[in-house]
């Protein structure tokens, strides 16, 4: 086989490699994980205390001041960021406004909806406080840690969704 040979042969093979390793038409795709859950971290030493399988949940509090409920509702994206999509509570504390932008009344409840990320989502619970967890059909009574940082983590998955 000649030199002109050896590098025709070559220039054939070589497109033929590429497809096969990057497969046809580009790069191979890359394989999204799908967050389905999530887990409540002891911060002190990262110990998994709770997990619950859903998309979105809601952190209810007692308010220390008026003593009622306060909802704060998040939502999961696909790549495990955590977001604030709305928080509902019958009054906020005396002495503060009751209009402005984004706030709406429903029933009894003001309401402020929400698109805010939230990088890291860290809270102390309090047997006073009431700290509850709602994710589905699963509800997490966070007063078990009273004191301890806990972290609201999305559950990594194992497996990408091809």
């Amino acid at each position: 086989m000649t030199g002109r040979d050896r590098r025709k042969r070559t220039a054939s093979v070589v497109p033929a490699l590429v497809a096969m390793i990057f497969g046809m038409g580009g790069p191979l795709p890359a394989h999204a994980c799908k967050v389905t859950g999530l887990s409540v971290v002891r911060l002190t030493d990262d110990t998994v205390l709770a997990r619950a399988q859903a998309q979105e949940f809601t952190l209810i509090w007692r308010h220390s001041v008026t003593l009622t409920p306060v909802y704060a509702a998040y939502a999961i994206d696909a790549d495990g960021t955590l977001r604030q999509t709305e928080e509902r509570f019958a009054a906020h504390g005396p002495g503060m406004a009751f209009g402005g932008e984004g706030w709406q009344i429903r029933g009894d409840q003001m309401v402020l909806t929400l698109n805010r990320p939230i990088p890291q989502l860290i809270l102390r619970s309090d047997i006073p406080h009431q700290n509850r967890l709602i994710a589905g059909d699963t509800e997490i009574d966070l007063t078990r840690w009273p004191g301890v940082p806990l972290e609201i983590r999305a559950t990594p998955c194992k497996d990408p969704v091809r």
